[in-house]
């Protein structure tokens, strides 16, 4: 079974192609020929549906992976602010160890967030801060 759109899609031209084959050698066409074409009608229906599900579903996926990256923009924004006060002498209380945590965990999510974005199109809306998401316009 066929599961992703572009496997689905070839195997719509596969069927497309013997059509043609059985349209092109009309000497060697079969008696049953509006069978065959009411089968291969029947496959192409049916992988136009599996397709459009597929279709569908790599869209659901698309907006949960924006959707957690504007999630992991929020844990970006305070663990940032966290690690200026450290910098800046204002916390002066984490551990070292914490701190490397804190700042390899930083990267760890920047580049996650990143690497979401690959999945972004012209028309989706831009990442909100926390304050935006809490206080929508």
């Amino acid at each position: 079974m066929a599961s992703t759109a572009s496997e689905l899609a070839q195997q719509a031209i596969t069927s497309v192609n013997a059509l043609q084959a059985l349209a092109e050698n009309s000497a060697a066409v079969p008696d049953d020929i509006q069978a065959q074409f009411d089968s291969f009608a029947e496959e192409i229906k049916e992988l136009e549906s599996r397709l459009e599900t597929q279709q569908d579903l790599s869209e659901v996926y698309r907006n949960e992976i924006l959707s957690n990256s504007e999630f992991l923009g929020f844990a970006i924004e305070i663990m940032s602010k966290i690690q200026a006060l450290l910098s800046s002498g204002v916390i002066n209380t984490m551990p070292v160890d914490d701190q490397r945590q804190l700042n390899e965990t930083l990267g760890y999510i920047k580049e996650r967030q990143k690497n979401n974005h690959a999945y972004r199109q012209a028309r989706d809306p831009g990442l909100r801060s926390y304050k935006e998401y809490r206080n929508p316009a």
